[in-house]
């Protein structure tokens, strides 16, 4: 059993289920986060005291948030988010700040814990609090004006020679050592970047070594899907007005929960710290009571190189594609 697991049946941990009703789960991965955090302790015991009242601190802030009665419109979006348990994943910042954020993707909450020596943990918790307040907060990206959004978008996405490319890497003589090199998902933000689709008549299945790229086509996908109007078997309604005409009882009625017409999913990658995705499926298997609806290869194709660079270098047993140049933050 691992310390944060031993820990969970004690204060301030049991006390956090109680308020909540169900399990939390806390589980981090000791062996990542030890090898990320052990040169910056010397007494390995010692380090995992430390991580684990980072973790403390974290419960106490949202122990307290849950409680206060000022907040209570944030409380019931944790409650929504997490009906059933709550899970927290335990990663390491690649700086030395501390961090906390809610994942829609991973289904919890994040602690990100800073990459140096932390002394007093207790410190972490303002941190903390002020995170898990604005978690649920749409974060707006930044939009180009109308008028040059087009050349704009050009010149991001562009794949040919500029000025704003990366320089030719040079030509690799040495073997590095493993340890030399830095964990998976900072390492593999840096291009090539490799991508590979399969298709069928029900499916599209992407690989990625950049996981940015996966989480945009799935992003863009799930906010432009329909919604499977056949399939009612989750839909609920609601009486929102009645009225009465000629011995007629007139409803309108509202329906939610109807599924999409596909299913987008990322896949969280086996390796790294962070949040990482190294496939991404887009199916229509599951799609119940119609079969109007199919997921076709050309559609993904057209995002992958019109939109985001990537060329196409073979077709042999499945789309392969690659772009050389590192994205722009705009």
């Amino acid at each position: 059993m691992s310390p944060l697991q031993t820990a969970l049946s004690r204060p301030p941990f049991g006390e956090l289920e109680g308020i909540l009703g169900h399990k939390v789960v806390i589980d981090p991965e000791w062996q990542l986060i030890v090898a990320e955090l052990d040169k910056f302790y010397e007494d390995k015991t010692n380090m995992i005291a430390v991580i684990t009242n980072c973790v403390q601190a974290w419960v106490k802030s949202m122990m307290e948030l849950l409680e206060d009665s000022a907040h209570e419109a944030w409380a019931n979006q944790v409650l929504d988010k997490v009906p059933v348990r709550m899970q927290v994943f335990v990663e390491v910042a690649p700086d030395a700040e501390a961090a906390t954020s809610w994942s829609d993707q991973q289904g919890g909450f994040v602690v990100t814990l800073p990459k140096k020596a932390v002394h007093h943990p207790a410190e972490l918790f303002p941190t903390f609090r002020g995170n898990l307040l604005s978690c649920f907060e749409v974060k707006k990206k930044p939009q180009l004006p109308a008028k040059t959004a087009a050349a704009d978008r050009e010149e991001v996405m562009q794949t040919s020679t500029t000025a704003h490319q990366l320089p030719a890497r040079s030509k690799v003589e040495f073997m590095p050592s493993a340890a030399s090199l830095p964990r998976p998902d900072l390492l593999f933000l840096q291009p090539p970047y490799h991508l590979t689709m399969t298709s069928s008549h029900k499916s599209v299945e992407l690989h990625c070594s950049h996981s940015p790229t996966l989480e945009m086509i799935a992003e863009y996908f799930k906010r432009w899907c329909r919604v499977n109007h056949a399939d009612t078997r989750n839909v609920s309604c609601s009486k929102l007005a009645a009225a009465v005409e000629s011995d007629i009882q007139v409803y309108l009625l509202t329906f939610i929960n109807q599924p999409p017409a596909a299913e987008v999913v990322l896949h969280q990658s086996a390796f790294g710290l962070g949040e990482m995705f190294d496939r991404l499926t887009i199916s229509t298997e599951d799609t119940r009571y119609t079969s109007r609806f199919r997921v076709t290869a050309p559609m993904v194709v057209s995002l992958i190189e019109g939109v985001l660079g990537y060329q196409l270098t073979s077709t042999h047993g499945a789309w392969i594609f690659r772009r050389d140049t590192e994205f722009k933050t705009l």
